[in-house]
């Protein structure tokens, strides 16, 4: 295969990158885009997090329509947006305050009570009796969870901000889509959940008995202690007096990611790194981009057609080396059109597309 733009013959390049248009482009492609002023990113230029969406443009105007890639974390959508746009791909991002809901029932009365209910208990005498150990060693509130969990498993001794920090982990391991990848994610996944599991009962068992361990402060559990344990809605009593039900409302910050589909063919220019760690989000930036690539130019000798005829022109397969991408754009043929009459690509007026020049 031909070296890739910008790149050195014979650089080995990831999966990802092999056989893929954007490496693979043609002169007259190149030429055009190179020559469009919509295509010449402003190097020395930065938008903030919370910028405006012209800033690396300030002489276009914002599209009809921009590609929607996703919502991400503050952090993570930041590092997507630095990558794309050192490519020279015009990125939006919209923060937004998103809500997520969570219901849970679960049984919460005296000790005594749930044995009585729950029939696996051994996992809560291990969690009541590092929690009274604790308690006992009057340890300091902000070492007691590290000892609390410590006690559960050796190996989450003083690695509290570890494993909360394998949330991020999960996620990227998960796109790697390989047997070893999916297998670490599982792993970390596992770990976290455990954790998780421990530090609400630890939370729920201190809170019910009125236990203060500020300034290790220590307390007794005592022999009988208020407990609360989360169950299987299908496996408990509704009309039990111990059950308890809770609708958990979570409000976070997000970050969408917009990409000016226009560009998106200058993702050929994004580095290797990011088409290996974010490759779902990369492959969905290829499908857009040879969208574009396609319709840049008729497709024949006349530079007529219809709309129909130009909705089949974003429906196709490309041979990404490995396996087949089959890009179906057809729901989007006249925001397309509209686009690229705004750009100055096309006449666009009933049902008659025409190339201009």
């Amino acid at each position: 295969m031909a070296g890739s733009p910008g790149r050195a013959e014979g650089t080995a390049l990831p999966p990802a990158h092999q056989s893929n248009p954007f490496f693979d482009l043609g002169l007259d492609l190149r030429v055009l885009l190179s020559e469009n002023p919509l295509f010449t990113p402003r190097r020395g230029q930065r938008s903030s997090l919370l910028g405006s969406p012209n800033i690396l443009y300030p002489h276009q105007p914002s599209p009809l329509l921009m590609f929607k890639l996703g919502e991400y974390e503050e952090s993570e959508a930041a590092e997507i947006a630095d990558s794309l746009k050192e490519a020279g791909v015009k990125v939006d991002l919209k923060p937004s305050i998103s809500a997520s809901m969570e219901s849970a029932i679960y049984l919460e009365g005296r000790e005594s009570q749930l044995r009585e209910r729950i029939g696996d208990f051994e996992v809560y005498d291990r969690y009541i009796e590092a929690l009274k150990t604790v308690l006992s060693e009057e340890v300091e509130d902000e070492e007691l969870v590290d000892r609390y969990l410590s006690l559960l498993n050796p190996s989450w001794n003083g690695r509290m901000e570890d494993i909360f920090e394998d949330v991020s982990k999960i996620a990227k391991k998960s796109r790697e889509s390989t047997p070893s990848g999916i297998e670490e994610a599982s792993a970390i996944l596992t770990n976290l959940l455990g954790a998780a599991e421990a530090l609400q009962f630890l939370d729920a068992a201190l809170e019910l008995n009125e236990i203060d361990v500020h300034g290790g402060a220590g307390g007794e559990l005592g022999d009988d202690p208020l407990l609360r344990i989360p169950v299987d809605p299908d496996d408990c009593d509704p009309e039990d007096e111990l059950t308890k039900s809770i609708l958990a409302v979570r409000l976070e910050k997000t970050v969408e990611v917009r990409l000016d589909e226009m560009t998106t063919p200058l993702a050929k220019n994004v580095a290797d790194e990011f088409a290996e760690e974010f490759a779902e989000e990369y492959y969905k930036i290829c499908s857009i981009g040879m969208i574009v690539e396609r319709v840049l130019a008729p497709p024949g000798d006349s530079n007529k057609i219809d709309l129909d005829e130009f909705r089949e022109l974003l429906v196709f397969e490309e041979d990404m080396e490995g396996f087949v991408m089959t890009v179906d754009g057809t729901a989007v043929a006249e925001e397309m059109a509209r686009t690229l009459k705004k750009e100055g690509v096309i006449k666009f007026k009933g049902d008659k597309i025409v190339w201009k020049g």
